[in-house]
């Protein structure tokens, strides 16, 4: 397995990516099944570039806050300058595995598309139960890789180029498990919704569109030549020109509540 590297061209995909309907539709979902109440403390764990932070301030409002922790320094300067204004947003460096906060520091505990990188997912959960209060809740927001579907004028290129992106990740089926692992945790009322990813346009700045130029990127590093990549790549591009583009996956949100 060879992850995907959140270096600096890394996080501003991700900020990339972040911008895209599909991802703010996504963000959408996840604020609404927070149910955040003025003055809770939230933490995000893999906050990113910060746009969830940002959109979790005003639902906590002034006498709330949000924490968030990224492994990656370029990600968190991002996330500071976006949230800079924001008197209730903090961010610092740290890992699922260790967070660097108390027992029982928050409310709600959340992360979206880091669990599926983690090689340690329930030790990671453990961390995010370890922090929460007693009653406080949990969300876990993470991608269903097996349901990725793209049309493509080449299928075995296209069965090649998504398995070799499978290992870009610790786990390309989290979900399937997921709620199994929670359970494990100690937590309970476990609940779990879908969002489904469609896009059928010629929008440059969609979310599978960005994806497409982060598969390519990092078939190439494991070994796949810059003219099969881009020919891969090309491909889609050309049948989103001529109005014959299908691109769509399944997310999963998972909730949960700490005894």
């Amino acid at each position: 397995m060879a992850k995907f590297e959140f270096d600096d061209d890394g996080s501003r995909l991700v900020e990339e990516f972040n911008s895209s309907a599909g991802a703010k539709m996504r963000r959408a979902r996840i604020l609404e099944s927070l149910a955040l109440k003025p003055g809770d403390r939230v933490l995000d764990v893999g906050s990113g570039p910060g746009h969830q932070a940002f959109e979790m301030s005003a639902a906590v409002g002034a006498t709330g806050a949000i924490d968030g922790v990224d492994a990656a320094e370029s990600a968190i300067q991002i996330a500071r300058h976006r949230c800079s204004e924001l008197g209730n947003v903090s961010f610092r460096l740290g890992e699922a595995s260790a967070l660097p906060f108390a027992d029982a520091t928050f409310d709600v505990a959340m992360s979206s598309q880091v669990f599926e990188y983690l090689d340690d997912v329930d030790g990671g959960l453990a961390e995010m139960s370890r922090v929460l209060k007693s009653g406080g809740r949990v969300l876990i927001h993470d991608t269903e890789w097996g349901t990725a579907l793209w049309h493509s004028s080449d299928s075995d290129r296209m069965a090649r180029t998504m398995k070799i992106w499978d290992a870009h990740l610790a786990d390309p089926h989290l979900p399937q498990t997921l709620g199994r692992r929670l359970a494990d945790a100690g937590l309970e009322n476990i609940r779990v919704d879908v969002i489904v990813q469609v896009d059928t346009g010629q929008d440059p700045t969609s979310a599978s569109m960005v994806l497409i130029k982060a598969i390519a990127g990092y078939v190439v590093s494991q070994g796949v030549s810059q003219s099969e990549a881009e020919a891969w790549a090309d491909d889609l591009g050309a049948l989103a020109a001529s109005g014959d583009y299908f691109s769509s996956w399944n997310e999963y949100i998972f909730t949960a509540d700490k005894p």
